[in-house]
């Protein structure tokens, strides 16, 4: 009966002993809290990793400032803010007792415009939209014209083939890169005027082969009507139709004339061989 007494004491005791150190810590805590947002203040922010918003974007974005009490936000809800922008993929945010806030961030990079209306926008790759940008009559990015609402397939492949071409540095001489189709099978690519007809998968074979075609049409100086790379085995390339007889009655009368001209000069010098002696006609010989 008493090991039970003392056993329960003891056992009361190490109760008594975790709840006043408990209070002792949420005293603690409370009071560092309590001073830190007395004398503790934000004197540094620091960005890394951000390419396309700019510091005084991200200090906005985050509601950060210089001299604000360092425990007034949590890096929770610095993050939750950083990530309300869809420009950030991720964020990794450290904050310390001397006042320094650091920010690593991991930014989308855009892929491709997206133009199904008069506004284009930017898009990354995973087909989110960034933000939107002007008109524009060049573009540096391929420009996709696939509703990704109705076309949710082919706008996924084309976006994947946007970024294929971005990889491979893929461009057109003086015009954009045009990105179209309804179904995965059917996307094809205007380059330089030439629809490609790419369909899906497989991509880095298909732009080896068109790197390959479009070396052997610059080189014979040929116009195409379409390329259609969608095939394991081959690659199909439709030349351009020509009216060739258009230049033959052009160039017609121009025969006849140098004809008839020939003609006239074959008649002078045959003249020119004869010698008239006696009146009689004599062959020149000699």
């Amino acid at each position: 009966m008493e090991m039970k007494k003392v056993k329960n004491a003891r056992t009361g005791t190490k109760r008594i002993t975790a709840i006043a150190v408990g209070l002792v810590v949420v005293l603690c805590v409370a009071g560092i809290a309590f001073l830190g947002n007395k004398y503790l203040f934000i004197r540094e922010i620091n960005f890394y990793g951000n390419r396309h918003l700019t510091n005084a974007e991200l200090l906005s974005l985050a509601g950060l400032s210089q001299k604000r009490p360092l425990f007034s936000v949590t890096t929770g809800d610095i993050y939750r803010q950083l990530k309300t922008s869809p420009w950030i993929k991720d964020a990794l945010v450290r904050k310390d007792l001397s006042g320094n806030v650091t920010v690593y961030l991991t930014e989308a990079v855009a892929v491709a415009i997206l133009q199904i209306d008069e506004t284009p926008c930017l898009v990354d790759s995973d087909g989110l939209r960034l933000e939107e940008i002007r008109p524009e009559p060049v573009y540096f990015l391929p420009v996709v014209k696939i509703d990704p609402t109705s076309h949710k397939e082919a706008y996924r492949d084309a976006v994947e083939l946007a970024r294929a071409l971005n990889e491979r540095k893929v461009t057109a001489h003086g015009g954009n890169i045009e990105l179209t189709g309804t179904r995965p099978e059917d996307v094809t690519m205007k380059v330089d005027g030439v629809p490609v007809k790419i369909g899906a998968g497989d991509l880095p074979r298909k732009l080896e082969k068109l790197d390959f075609v479009r070396d052997e049409l610059g080189k014979r100086n040929m116009s195409v009507e379409y390329i259609d790379l969608r095939f394991a085995d081959r690659i199909v390339v439709k030349p351009l139709k020509q009216d060739v007889r258009a230049p033959e009655r052009k160039g017609k009368p121009e025969a006849d004339k140098v004809r008839k001209q020939a003609k006239q000069k074959n008649a002078r010098h045959k003249k020119s061989d004869k010698k008239v002696a006696g009146g009689k006609t004599k062959k020149h010989v000699g």
